[in-house]
């Protein structure tokens, strides 16, 4: 192959699978990042709450204000990193899945590749490996005639 063939592209390769991975991450982070919310907050939102002269409100009040100022640009920036960073993650699952089916796709019609190519920094090489035995196995023509399989009337008993 060559070494264009092992470039990674820019494009979604199994598009339903990266953007519902990376939906799924955003909604987990989103959870932990209430949880998180929660815990930052609560305790100026507690003192606002039952503070009854101004002095006790007004640094929980400026706290409040502050911390609301810093978190929102933050966690912007992190969900939009994350769902990134998920997407380009994902293309290294995504890409070999694609590989493999593809490859597997080749052998149902009788033609048997010698090499499962994948990228260097992607998942499933002992998979890709996996296939490459077997198609050498069906090439040599071994597993063929032995046994009648399980659907046989001779394999089993009463």
């Amino acid at each position: 192959m060559s070494h264009s063939d092992k470039r990674r592209r820019g494009r979604l390769i199994e598009r339903s699978f990266q953007l519902g991975l990376a939906w799924r991450m955003m909604i987990v982070y989103f959870l932990f990042f209430l949880g998180g919310l929660v815990i930052l907050f609560a305790p100026s939102m507690y003192r606002l709450a039952t503070g009854s002269n101004l002095n006790e409100i007004e640094p929980a009040a400026r706290e409040f204000l502050i911390l609301h100022g810093r978190v929102w640009p933050a966690a912007l920036f992190i969900f939009g990193g994350v769902f990134l960073y998920t997407l380009l993650f994902s293309h290294r699952i995504a890409g070999p899945i694609y590989r493999i089916n593809t490859v597997l796709r080749k052998m149902l019609e009788g033609e048997y590749p010698d090499k499962v190519t994948l990228r260097r920094g992607d998942f499933f090489h002992t998979t890709a490996e996996l296939i490459e035995h077997l198609s050498r196995k069906a090439l040599r023509g071994e597993g063929k005639g032995e046994g009648g399989g399980s659907g046989s009337p001779e394999a089993g008993g009463k």
